[in-house]
């Protein structure tokens, strides 16, 4: 009866350690979320139309940063398309009639007043341990209209976050970082199309 007992018990830490293992493993995979907190702008009908394009990934690798044991974190979507779509999230708070196309050709046939294409060149992320990440997010916009040349600028953002360890706070700490380095980013946009 006893070596049952004992038998079940291990059974159970086994169970247990593969659940944690899992789990763990799983962290690994981090979503690509956006800072949303603040309300879009409705746009009046003279608002600049916008179309954003999506940016071209030059980060040259598929991963996104390491945990402190050295796995590597994988982003859940595509990471173009997340910094493309939250750029335009932005523009549209900020009172721009946005849409989103998947290539210039298409983002021309709209007709729009002005595109804006773009390069990421870093997204990392990095665990300095369980509750503290730090990420970095460089990025390069292009504004394209038919009344002057394109115009590049480059933006950045460096965040360090503290808190409950989880695969929350390594999304919170992408996301408020990719939103510092868009809120530039549209701040510029939209006072270059005004």
């Amino acid at each position: 009866m006893q070596f049952r007992r004992l038998s079940m018990a291990c059974c159970a830490v086994l169970l247990f350690a593969a659940v944690a293992l899992t789990g763990c493993l799983a962290q690994n995979n981090v979503r690509l979320l956006y800072n949303t907190s603040g309300t879009a702008a409705l746009p009046v009908a003279t608002a600049p139309r916008v179309t954003v394009v999506v940016f071209e990934d030059q980060r040259g690798r598929l991963d996104i940063g390491v945990r402190k044991d050295g796995s590597p974190f994988q982003p859940s979507s595509s990471v173009a398309e997340w910094v493309s779509q939250s750029l335009a999230d932005e523009l549209a708070r900020q009172g721009a009639q946005v849409s989103v196309a998947s290539s210039m050709a298409q983002a021309q046939a709209g007709q729009p007043d002005y595109i804006v294409g773009g390069v990421v060149e870093r997204v990392w992320l990095t665990e300095k341990n369980l509750s503290t990440y730090d990420a970095v997010i460089r990025l390069q916009t292009r504004l394209y209209s038919q009344k002057q040349a394109a115009v590049t600028k480059s933006f950045g953002a460096q965040q360090e976050k503290t808190g409950i360890p989880g695969s929350a706070l390594a999304e919170q700490t992408l996301s408020g970082t990719l939103a510092e380095a868009l809120g530039n980013a549209a701040m510029s946009i939209m006072s270059a199309v005004r």
